[in-house]
């Protein structure tokens, strides 16, 4: 049986393997491959023209990928764009149908399935409609309304949907079908008691390192919210550092910490691969995540593991992970502030927030998480082999 995985993804090709930088190494489609004997990737493929450092191999045994045009969103509805005739072929080839969302070959993929009375589920990872607002540009912004009907439309029709949130997306997005709570954020199993009894000794008032993890070339990470908040405590704070992990541009981050007299302070860390991020978190001593929108926040579960205490934004799947008294209204960097305050001078609190956060984070380790995405997609092939009768 071949399933095809449908996602906005970019790969990357060289020498006849296919990377990916952040997300989806290898071991990610096991969690498919126990359930199918070959898994093909519908995604953006380019060639590889960058160094692979930072990059993860994505292609190994029984995955293939292919790739699918890029038109613009209105085009996708268009009968004979080369889109559609891709996935067409793609789904046609294909036994079902796993479509992540939001993405435009997610809902394609659905879209040709439906048609050609393909099974598909559905997994559901964002908010269409917050995404494309905040994305920048005024095309964008028009097509957030159509993107969310879309999403809804897509999501309630799904015989299959899984939720990377508890309750959040679930909210936003309901399916009719069966559906499971199942974060896409596996914990790895090394985070030992050392690290934990390390961090609940450290001396705030010596040095204080802020770290954040985003894309630079997203708006809607709000780091431009982090970089205004600490600006205002600069006389209020130890000597600090602010650490930021990820791709992207930085000059327009670097005019801006210049501009708010924090030419010194922050510091961009570049990208790393998913395994080395782990060794990047120990050195953080706040982890800051002023998002404008996220999906559930994959950055804050993993610096949650390593007992960093957190301070996030009110948005999307966060308020789920951070408590209540961590998290701030978006786009208010001066009640961010206080909230560092708070916790900077208040070493009870800061070691309550270190374990709370390690505790929590252990609902997403591995064990867990394997087991309740394996009893969802054995439901999912009972369903197909039900349906084939």
């Amino acid at each position: 049986m071949n399933w095809l995985f449908a996602y906005d993804h970019k790969f990357y090709e060289s020498d006849e393997k296919v990377f990916s930088k952040t997300a989806f190494p290898y071991e990610t489609w096991q969690r498919y491959l126990t359930h199918c004997d070959t898994l093909t990737v519908a995604c953006r493929l380019y060639p590889f023209t960058k160094s692979k450092q930072a990059y993860s191999v994505s292609s190994g045994e029984r995955v293939s990928f292919t790739a699918i045009p890029n038109p613009s969103s209105y085009a996708y509805f268009m009968p004979y764009n080369p889109a559609i005739q891709a996935m067409r072929k793609a789904v046609s080839q294909a036994d079902a149908v796993i479509a992540r969302l939001p993405s435009q070959i997610g809902f394609l993929a659905v879209k040709v399935a439906r048609e050609l009375g393909k099974p598909y589920a559905v997994e559901v990872v964002g908010d269409p409609k917050e995404t494309y607002r905040l994305h920048g540009s005024l095309k964008a912004k028009l097509y957030a309304p159509v993107a969310e009907r879309t999403m809804l439309k897509t999501v309630a029709q799904a015989p299959f949907a899984l939720y990377i949130t508890e309750k959040e997306l679930q909210t936003l997005y309901p399916t009719k079908g069966v559906q499971v709570s199942c974060s896409n954020t596996e914990l790895p199993d090394f985070v030992d008691d050392v690290l934990i009894e390390e961090r609940k000794q450290r001396d705030l008032n010596q040095k204080i390192v802020f770290g954040m993890m985003g894309s630079l070339d997203s708006q809607y990470k709000g780091l431009d919210v982090a970089i205004k908040a600490l600006a205002r405590l600069q006389t209020e704070l130890p000597p600090f550092e602010f650490r930021i992990l990820g791709s992207g541009v930085s000059d327009k981050w670097k005019q801006l910490a210049t501009e708010s007299g924090l030419k010194e302070s922050v510091i961009f860390c570049g990208t790393k691969p998913a395994h080395e991020v782990f060794d990047w978190l120990p050195d953080i001593d706040i982890y800051l995540q002023p998002s404008r929108t996220e999906g559930q926040g994959r950055s804050v579960i993993e610096a949650m593991a390593m007992g960093c205490p957190v301070i996030t934004s009110n948005v999307g799947g966060m308020k789920e992970l951070a408590e209540t008294n961590m998290r701030f209204e978006s786009e208010n960097d001066a009640e961010l502030a206080t909230i560092i305050v708070k916790l900077t001078e208040n070493h009870a609190l800061y070691i309550e927030q270190i374990e709370r956060n390690y505790i929590k984070a252990q609902q997403f380790s591995k064990e867990v998480l394997i087991k309740k995405r394996k009893n969802h997609y054995q439901k999912f092939m009972n369903w197909i082999e039900g349906q084939n009768k």
